[in-house]
């Protein structure tokens, strides 16, 4: 069967492209303002000379540049425009086979009064492309004060779980990259590396939900790019931040970056330093049942509270050297080193029925000192074969290390004081190294009126795990055999791809195939327990749009990705939390595998409406369950659910009331249903409607300044096996320059009403859990940042990184 679907989608590949031989050119341009420097992210629309029909539309990218690809001969106009500047058209004349030579639009100031009210242009927060969407950052009151993980949590559709950190899109795993590059590592350890990230290095968030077949097939939900600053222009610039705040807890920052370029090598530095103190809190209560629908036998109250201290060190420096007219190298290096400390301290209260006084409580207290520490350096190469074709390389290399220290103190106590015998003290060491060697190579040839893409990739994962227990008894720690293990795993993921994009009879298309081939052992070496996988999938992808008005489009997506269990939910070995609590990994771990359909309707080049429709299988999902039937004793591990289904509406609706307000609205609708016939004493389903929505509101004010009010409202909604109750919170913020634009003022006050939190309630036929959950999130901070050395060189052209963006692939 598998044959036979590969051999249809080559057969629709090879046809496609045999269409795509018609004539047609790509065309190039640039868009400028007056003072001659690039407009990000402005709209540009071919328009036929005859009715003014749009006949293509694409959006430029961070340099001003756009391409149009497969244009038919004949006589056209260009149109670009951006908010706040007046529109840009220039005439167009095509010839057949021979693409005419790069066009420049100019865009002139918008009328700068209203009233007293002076009227600043406001960059849109947020674009729709045919395959993602775009969240600016840099020009936002985000661009500082923030962290990398802190915005995802504020791009429409992301969800970053509070308790784990992990980050969805849309309700599925998702593939997080920075600049295009995969990082490789565990969620957890992830989440460390972005909370090191300050929000300064950020351009712009990109969230592609229709990747194509050039991507990697990780993330059922799509690919997150975060993209980070690099300088477009010619001249030595740099800027230099710093930041403090806090309300409870303090936040620090400090950063410094360089960019150097001149003629056809740019140089880029930077080191950014970020100090954090924060506190959670959880309480849950977990009653034990007596089975479906029988009442409640025993029941464990916990409270808990952690306060953390954080330091992150997070330097990078690169090049890009055109070599020559055909040959193009880049380097990029990066550090990261974390230390962080906190103290858990945790009470849990044992009631021996309804209304029962507390039969006993456990106090736990957890002391743990935690470090990492990454480098990572990326070699790409890009030579351009001929006026059709070019060629890239790349070449990543990886290594994480990190090394944990816990030192766990638990005591009982009863009515008639504490109880020795059942008290317990426990230290551990838990180092962790993780290798990783990933080769790809990229040829793309121009035919006709379409690109053909065709690409091989392998990549090499070695994670070693070595936890050491040790007990404290009769005054002296010794080796606690039933809990230390060491655990390796090595992962071999070989993959080949085929993409064919163009345009034929008004329609953009990209059809892609991609194939992977997966080799895995995990082993626990202190048993000598293995667990090998082998299997190869085939992951097709789709997208066609259509322009259907001078700035209406519409877009229908097809994709099939896969998400691998994480190396860690694959240690069979025991995480011990206290003596009720504990977690587990699982080596028979199956990946998931999604399928996704995704229309999209975009007007007026601004307003989106997406129905999707996915369905999952296999999800892969942490459940807990008690131990026994008559355990007080309860296990987290990693299951295998049947399968889920959902349908997702998005929208998003830009508007502005006056031209120095800008609102931002984006509404995200779900409806869900899991299917746990796999989880023991679970219900059949979990389903349900859910919702996101976020609003944010942007007042270019007299003087300068431009104040920011924004917020989210999330409503009840199924999550795996749990429910999750609605939350919302609000965020307020404002940024103005001062001395001719070098010195930018970002103030932002988070969560002001303190309402964020996540409260979640799971039943099981045995067992029922309530947790109300609460983070750092109500914090101030003021940020200054400078800007070094020349702001008004003139810009450069942009050399397409070779390991970077992938922007406007389809257009």
């Amino acid at each position: 069967m598998r044959l036979r679907i590969s051999t249809l989608l080559f057969f629709i590949l090879w046809k496609t492209a045999a269409v795509g031989w018609a004539q047609g050119v790509d065309v190039r341009g640039t868009v400028l303002n007056a003072a001659r420097q690039p407009v990000e992210f402005a709209t540009v629309v071919l328009l036929s000379a005859q009715d003014s029909s749009g006949v293509q539309a694409t959006v430029a990218d961070a340099a001003g540049a756009f391409v149009l690809r497969g244009v038919a001969p004949g006589p056209y106009r260009l149109r670009a425009s951006f908010v706040g500047w007046l529109p840009g058209t220039q005439r167009l004349a095509v010839a057949a086979g021979a693409p005419p030579a790069p066009v420049q639009l100019v865009l002139r100031p918008a009328p700068q009064q209203l009233g007293e009210v002076q009227v600043t242009a406001l960059r849109p927060r947020i674009t729709q492309l045919p395959d993602r969407l775009v969240m600016d950052v840099a020009s936002t009151p985000l661009a500082a004060g923030y962290t990398a993980l802190e915005v995802l949590a504020r791009a429409p559709g992301v969800y970053v779980d509070p308790r784990t950190e992990t980050v969805s899109l849309n309700g599925k795993g998702t593939l997080v990259v920075v600049d295009g590059k995969r990082t490789y590592m565990s969620a957890a350890d992830l989440a460390v590396f972005l909370k090191g990230m300050p929000s300064q290095e950020l351009q712009k968030v990109e969230l592609i939900t229709s990747p194509g077949a050039k991507y990697d097939a990780e993330g059922p939900g799509g690919v997150v790019n975060i993209v980070t600053k690099k300088s477009l222009q010619n001249g030595t610039k740099g800027s230099l931040t710093l930041g403090a705040g806090g309300t409870t807890n303090s936040r620090q920052t400090a950063g410094l970056s360089l960019n150097h370029k001149a003629g056809a090598l740019a140089l880029y530095g930077g080191y950014n330093l970020a100090g954090r103190q924060t506190r959670v809190s959880d309480e849950s209560q977990i009653d034990y049942l007596g089975g479906p629908g029988a009442d409640v036998t025993a029941t464990h109250l916990l409270t808990s509270a952690t306060p953390t201290r954080q330091l992150a060190h997070n330097v990078k420096a690169g090049l890009d050297w055109q070599v020559g007219p055909r040959t193009a190298l880049n380097l990029y290096l990066r550090g990261l080193r974390t230390d962080r400390t906190s103290v858990t301290s945790a009470a849990t209260q044992l009631l021996r029925g309804p209304g029962a006084p507390a039969d006993s409580t456990l106090d736990s207290q957890t002391n743990t000192a935690y470090n990492s520490t990454q480098f990572s350096g990326n070699l790409g190469l890009k030579q351009t074969l001929d006026s059709a074709s070019t060629l890239t390389a790349d070449l990543d290399v990886s290594r994480y290390q990190s090394a944990g220290e816990n030192q766990i103190t638990n005591t009982f106590y009863t009515a008639q004081g504490p109880v020795p015998d059942r008290g317990l003290q426990l230290r551990n060491y838990l180092p962790t190294g993780i290798r990783i060697v990933a080769g790809q190579v990229d040829y793309e040839r121009r035919l006709g009126g379409g690109t053909l893409g065709l690409g091989a990739k392998h990549s090499y994962v070695a994670s070693e795990n070595d936890a050491r227990y040790e007990l404290l008894q009769t005054g002296e720690w010794q080796n606690d055999a039933g809990r230390t293990n060491y655990f390796t795993y090595r992962e071999n993921v070989s993959a080949a791809y085929a993409t064919f994009a163009g345009k034929r009879y008004g329609l953009d298309y990209r059809f892609g195939l991609r194939l992977e081939n997966t080799n895995s052992l995990g082993e626990l070496r202190t048993t000598g327990q293995q667990n090998a996988r082998h299997y190869t999938s085939l992951f097709p992808s789709a997208l066609v749009s259509r322009a259907v008005g001078k700035n209406d489009f519409v877009s229908l997506a097809y994709g099939r990705r896969i998400q691998r269990p994480s190396y860690q939910s694959l240690n069979p070995f025991i995480y011990f939390q206290d003596v009720y609590t504990y977690s587990q990994g699982n080596p028979f771990l199956r990946p998931e595998y999604a399928h996704a359909l995704d229309f999209t309707y975009t007007a007026r080049s601004a307003y989106v409406f997406a129905l999707g429709y996915s369905q999952t299988t296999d999800v892969i999902s942490w459940v807990t369950q008690r131990t026994g039937p008559g355990s007080l004793v309860t296990q987290s591990r990693a299951e295998n659910l049947d399968r889920q289904r959902e349908w997702t509406l998005t929208v998003t609706a830009p508007y502005s009331p006056w031209k120095w307000w800008t609102i931002t609205n984006a509404l995200n609708v779900s409806y869900a249903t899991f299917f746990l016939n796999s989880v023991a004493n679970a219900p059949r389903t979990v389903q349900g409607v859910g919702g996101v929505y976020s609003i944010a509101n942007d007042f270019a004010v007299k003087g300068g300044w431009v104040l920011s009010a924004s917020g989210y409202f999330q409503s009840p909604m199924p999550r795996g096996v749990a429910q999750a109750r609605g939350q919302a919170s609000a965020y307020l913020g404002a940024q103005k320059k001062f001395l001719d634009d070098r010195l930018a003022l970002r103030v932002t006050y988070s969560d002001i009403f303190r309402s964020a939190r996540s409260v979640t309630r799971t039943e099981f036929a045995n067992l029922r859990t309530n947790s109300t959950y609460r983070w750092d999130s109500n914090y101030f901070v003021a940020t200054l940042t400078y800007q070094l050395g020349n702001q008004k060189v003139k810009a450069a052209n942009k050399n397409r990184n070779v390991s970077g963006d992938e922007e406007g692939r389809i257009n």
